[in-house]
């Protein structure tokens, strides 16, 4: 098949997680409503649709694969969105070698995207979305021989998927005690269920329906992964010539200029005589040398690359660091400010800010080293993305699990003098997180038990670093009075914080600061208003 029937498969793809978007979502194993492994997956295959309608009905070249891959990466956030990105790095990057789709380069394609996955993640976990990726690509290999077609190799792909799909709570215990199958394998179940399906010949392809998306493209404007910028600066290229006697009458100016729109911008040309200065912004220089080197001998000639001038301007005139913090709430975002944070990047639990979102906010903070607080356990794996991407500044990570974590982080330079590196200034971040555990009270919209403890729709559930430890059916005081004294080590706490939702229930943690303090006479409890979603309570106990 011609390498252009790769648009039908991606967008296939595409849509197969569209379809399925909210079942993906559902299938969280937690019963807190912050599932968003559909949410994060379309939006990573949303930035490759972004990209195919601006290829449109062009055939695809090598460059093309690298901009679906910057779009998917860009674009992806979550854990989820980007495992993806990285499984359609590898799977993209083969087909630049290839001319054709077959059975035997789909076959590359699929080895090269699970070793890309598995290689994104520092402790890869079976029972997971790369377990089902490699599965699917085993027993497609299994099957393949020199008659296998690309419709089989595809139908093994589906069907070596779907079976380790099944198989995931096996591997996976966290799975098998909530009895569900994993929502980021069952995406990739999806992707590859599409892909097949776009096969078809029925299958039709109706880029109209993607204007939108491109819209948006536009305007965000997907970055090139090769840091150069050429296209938005290029090069000051400025050149006096003396035109050859017999080529005088030949030079006409009003052509010249005219030819010069398709070369670059900002052109001055002046012609005295015999002799013809020429200034203009270029990307390629090469050819505006060309073009005017037919009519004589350059008596002059100056390029300058206006990029590299930029960066080392802007450089300069960089603060040496910054802090840029993720926060969902209003409440949080005042208080990050106040407390000293540069860029404030929107997003959170079920709304996981994506790569080039975050991106955007460590190129606003304008430093030489920009710290980010994730405050999130599914954005530190996006802003390490954004550390590979990020080429004028050094992208320093404190892994802050909560907005709770990224407050203490915070807190813990204030006696830090103003002159403080930023390796002094990372360090007591880090430090102030040793030994933290973090609550988050919210509730429940899934029936079931959960690490043993029976949870029915509708109750007030107590977590504390991931685990339900305690339930109260429908009354929010009870749940956190009962909560506060499971937490271990509580009698010696010398810190609990506890960042509330809305105004109703500062008042509520306000009023049982008394019996809070029973159980932690030694800590100072304080309220704040973080304005959070899905958890009434994030508590902080150090």
């Amino acid at each position: 098949m011609e390498l252009n029937v790769l648009k039908k498969m991606l967008i296939g793809g595409a849509k197969k997680i569209l379809d399925n978007k909210q079942k993906l979502n559902d299938m969280n194993v937690f019963p807190i409503p912050d599932g968003d492994t559909g949410t994060n997956m379309d939006r990573t295959m949303g930035g490759v649709l972004q990209v195919l309608v601006e290829i449109g009905d062009k055939d695809l070249e090598s460059t093309d694969f690298d901009s679906l891959y910057t779009g998917a990466l860009m674009n992806s956030q979550g854990n989820s969105g980007v495992i993806l990105s990285q499984w359609l790095k590898g799977f993209l990057k083969a087909f630049k070698e290839f001319d054709e789709v077959s059975a035997g380069t789909l076959y590359a394609a699929f080895l090269s995207g699970t070793e890309s996955a598995y290689n994104s993640v520092a402790e890869p976990v079976e029972g997971t979305f790369l377990t089902v990726c490699r599965e699917a690509q085993e027993n497609a290999e299994d099957n393949l021989d020199e008659d296998t077609t690309t419709e089989q190799f595809m139908k093994d792909i589906v069907e070596g998927a779907a079976e380790s799909l099944k198989h995931t709570p096996e591997l996976l215990p966290v799975l098998k005690e909530y009895d569900v199958l994993d929502s980021g394998a069952m995406g990739f179940v999806c992707l590859v269920t599409g892909m097949l399906e776009a096969l078809d010949e029925s299958f039709d392809i109706d880029l109209s329906e993607f204007a939108s998306v491109a819209k948006v493209a536009q305007g965000a404007g997907i970055p090139s992964m090769g840091g150069e910028g050429l296209a938005e600066f290029g090069y000051c290229t400025e050149m006096i010539i003396q035109i050859d006697d017999d080529k005088v009458d030949s030079f006409n100016e009003s052509l010249v200029r005219s030819d010069m729109r398709d070369f670059g911008n900002s052109l001055v040309l002046v012609k005295e005589g015999n002799q013809v200065k020429i200034h203009i912004h270029t990307l390629k220089p090469e050819s505006v040398m060309a073009y005017y080197h037919r009519y004589g001998e350059f008596i002059k000639l100056k390029i300058e690359n206006m990029t590299i001038q930029h960066h080392e301007s802007f450089i300069s005139a960089m603060k040496d660091v910054a802090i840029v913090a993720v926060a969902d709430g209003e409440g949080f975002a005042d208080m990050f400010k106040e407390m000293g944070v540069s860029q404030i990047a929107r997003g959170g639990q079920s709304n996981n800010v994506s790569v080039m979102s975050l991106s955007d906010s460590c190129k606003n903070a304008s430093a030489k080293h920009v710290i980010v607080l994730p405050n999130n356990k599914n954005i530190i794996m996006t802003a390490e993305k954004v550390r590979e991407v990020m080429k004028d500044s050094v992208i320093h990570i404190v892994p802050t699990r909560s907005m709770a974590e990224g407050y203490l982080a915070l807190s813990s330079i204030d006696s830090i003098v103003a002159s403080a590196s930023c390796d002094e200034i990372e360090k007591a971040m880090n430090s102030a997180l040793e030994g933290v555990h973090i609550g988050l009270i919210a509730k429940a919209d899934k029936t079931g038990v959960y690490n043993g403890i029976n949870v029915n729709t509708g109750d007030y559930i107590g977590v504390l670093d991931d685990d339900v430890i305690t339930s109260a059916s429908s009354d929010l005081k009870e749940c956190l009075a009962s909560f506060i004294p499971t937490v271990p080590g509580i009698g010696s706490c010398k810190s609990v914080k506890i960042f509330t939702d809305d105004s109703n229930d500062q008042a509520l943690a306000d009023s049982m600061s008394d019996s809070i303090k029973e159980a932690c006479p030694e800590a100072e409890i304080l309220s704040c208003l973080g304005g959070q979603n899905i958890y009434n309570f994030v508590i902080a106990f150090s």
